[in-house]
């Protein structure tokens, strides 16, 4: 496990698997956001880290309903009892808090186009899963990607590029593809990943070009 520095106010805490982001100053100053929690098998080790690295914890995003990016809830929410805030319509998450036993509601249960506070717009993009949430700083053009979007490299490609998640683990993966039209419809100049590569250079026209040679003509909105 290791911690390292991605913007400026952006951390993320990298685990074997999967990542976290600790998002500092946010929702307010000198508050802490963690968005997603990693494994169960992860989240001693990720209490750990953030009361050693930050001290507190006033707000946790969980994006989706995947073991790996809520799985680590209940230990950071023992420990630092933050608000919460997750996706109202994602049966898969609730669905896995309660075969976990995990008695723990929302104090923000969220929908596509919500604004949270610090600015952060909820850009739903389903297929990967049900509700796959996307996180958009609206004030700094950066894109959280939620699953929503990996790194290239996850695919073994060169890095700098994007793709959606491998077919074996989205609900629906045509609409998974699709779907990201979504995103164009909103700014970002940086594009932070869970899997893979981060994107730091013209990630939108990236999008926008995957999608293009996708070649979807007969559903594409931006000739609607």
């Amino acid at each position: 496990m290791t911690v390292s520095n991605v913007v400026d106010g952006i951390d993320q805490v990298q685990f074997e698997h999967v990542r976290v982001f600790v998002l500092e100053d946010m929702p307010n100053h000198g508050e802490v956001t963690l968005v997603d929690t990693a494994f169960d098998e992860n989240g001693a080790e990720l209490v750990e880290t953030l009361d050693t690295e930050y001290g507190r914890v006033d707000r946790i995003i969980l994006t989706h309903g995947d073991h790996g990016h809520h799985g680590g809830l209940s230990h950071v929410v023992d420990a630092f009892d933050p608000e919460l805030a997750m996706p109202a319509d994602e049966s898969k998450l609730y669905d896995h808090l309660d075969e976990a036993g995990i008695d723990i509601d929302p104090d923000v249960a969220y929908e596509d186009g919500d604004l949270l506070a610090g600015n952060i717009r909820v850009i739903q993009v389903p297929g990967h899963t049900e509700a796959t949430s996307a996180l958009l700083l609206e004030d700094r053009d950066i894109l959280i990607s939620g699953d929503v979007l990996d790194g290239s490299d996850r695919g073994g490609l060169p890095a700098g590029y994007l793709l959606p998640p491998p077919a074996l683990f989205n609900a629906n993966h045509e609409d998974a593809e699709r779907n990201l039209y979504t995103l164009l419809g909103h700014d970002f100049d940086t594009l932070l990943v869970f899997h893979g590569s981060h994107v730091f250079e013209n990630p939108k026209r990236k999008l926008d070009e995957y999608l293009v040679e996708r070649e979807w003509n007969e559903w594409d909105p931006r000739t609607d």
